[in-house]
């Protein structure tokens, strides 16, 4: 392969480690409610507290580490980056798998990012070494491999659950997620940007990021994306118990769905070339968001399995697009050299949805009860909008003042 290609090899290469990292990730979501109900929660209102609490102590370390993870990546390679949040993961899993308490399963789940996540870690290796005219393209096809984890993930993480029982799963997850390091070690070949010493300093990265109105509303754009989607992964198991309590294999059902929710956005992501040459990216991205709020807001309203799935599926071709077009937006929006660093800080907004989104949908939960489980997730989406629109006129505005 041509040095002018040597991208997409490091592209496939990471296709492949981001499908089984995702699906190792994700295959906990149907099964974590019910490993917290069996480790000694006692009713639903504990339950989705201490899902949330589970689901967001990992994105508490990595709201700290990730922006210097960018940094460190910028000075000695993002390959090392992504190979060590890899790393972390997997030590976390396999300490998951021994937890004897509530408290034990939370500071074992609280390490998994230390080194911060494989997948910030891995759009800035891609972002970094990919052509500006391919950027979108290559981002698209990275997420494609997340899509792919998330129909594959859930689905497999609930029948191995139901099969094998809960802490074996944990075991599993730690051997694939550690296999996915192989393709990343061997075949990717970073490019090596000589930079100053200013562009590996956080604090100049953060000063970049926020002088420029573009990459501030794409921060405000993935802080609300990841609001809305952790807000329903804590109770989603809880909800279709709820809901549809007469149906057998809880944690198979809710995976089935998850992955149905996850092959809606890998068509999507599949698409999005396509739709690019249609519509502009950035009314792509509008448009994704209109959809999704309304999604979520319908589902809180639906009684039937069929509706729901439909509704379900919608919503999840209108999420799955969202993330390469922010950070492709991103990518324009910035420097060759700050590219890992401000992506690192991107990431950080997606940080604190994780971080977030759990803890505040389980206290929702708690205060008033599973039935508003999605209404949250639609309303921050639909003030994103605001914020959204507003930029892009300020920014035609801006646009025909220089012209």
């Amino acid at each position: 392969m041509t040095p002018d290609n040597s991208w997409k090899k490091n592209l496939y290469a990471l296709f492949i480690s981001q499908f089984f990292y995702r699906a190792g990730t994700r295959s906990l979501i149907p099964f974590l409610p019910l490993f917290v109900q069996e480790l000694g929660s006692t009713n639903v209102e504990s339950t989705a507290l201490w899902s949330g609490w589970i689901f967001a102590s990992p994105f508490i370390v990595s709201f700290f580490t990730t922006p210097f993870w960018g940094s460190i990546g910028d000075k000695y390679g993002r390959k090392l980056t992504t190979l060590l949040s890899i790393a972390g993961f997997v030590i976390a899993q396999l300490s998951m798998s021994f937890s004897s308490s509530l408290t034990f399963l939370l500071i074992a789940s609280s390490i998994q990012e230390l080194f911060g996540g494989a997948y910030p870690a891995a759009i800035s290796l891609t972002a970094a070494n990919s052509p500006k005219a391919k950027t979108t393209d290559a981002l698209s096809y990275l997420q494609l491999a997340n899509a792919l984890g998330n129909i594959v993930g859930p689905v497999l993480g609930g029948i191995l659950a139901d099969v094998f029982g809960f802490r074996n799963v944990f075991i599993i997850v730690a051997i694939l997620v550690s296999a996915t390091s192989l393709p990343v070690l061997f075949f990717v070949k970073e490019q090596k940007v000589v930079t100053e010493a200013k562009y590996n300093s956080l604090a100049n990265n953060f000063k970049y990021f926020t002088a420029k109105n573009g990459l501030v509303v794409c921060g405000i754009m993935l802080l609300a994306y990841t609001l809305s989607v952790t807000m329903m992964r804590p109770n989603f198991t809880l909800y279709i118990h709820q809901q549809f309590g007469g149906l057998e294999n809880q944690a198979s059902l809710s995976g089935i769905l998850l992955g149905l929710f996850g092959g809606a956005g890998a068509l999507s992501v599949a698409l999005l070339p396509a739709l690019n040459k249609i519509i502009s990216s950035r009314k792509n991205l509008l448009l994704a968001f209109i959809i999704s709020a309304a999604a979520f807001l319908s589902l809180n309203f639906l009684k039937d399995i069929f509706t729901f799935t439909l509704v379900l599926f919608v919503l999840g071709f209108a999420l799955g697009v969202v993330l390469p077009l922010i950070y492709s937006l991103m990518s324009n929006e910035t420097e060759h050299e700050r590219k890992a660093g401000v992506m690192g800080i991107g990431s950080s907004f997606q940080m604190i949805g994780n971080l977030a989104g759990p803890i505040t949908a389980g206290y929702i939960v708690s205060s008033f009860g599973l039935s508003f489980s999605f209404v949250g997730s639609g309303a921050i989406l639909a003030t994103a909008i605001l914020f959204y629109i507003i930029w892009i006129k300020n920014d035609k505005a801006t646009d025909k003042e220089n012209s």
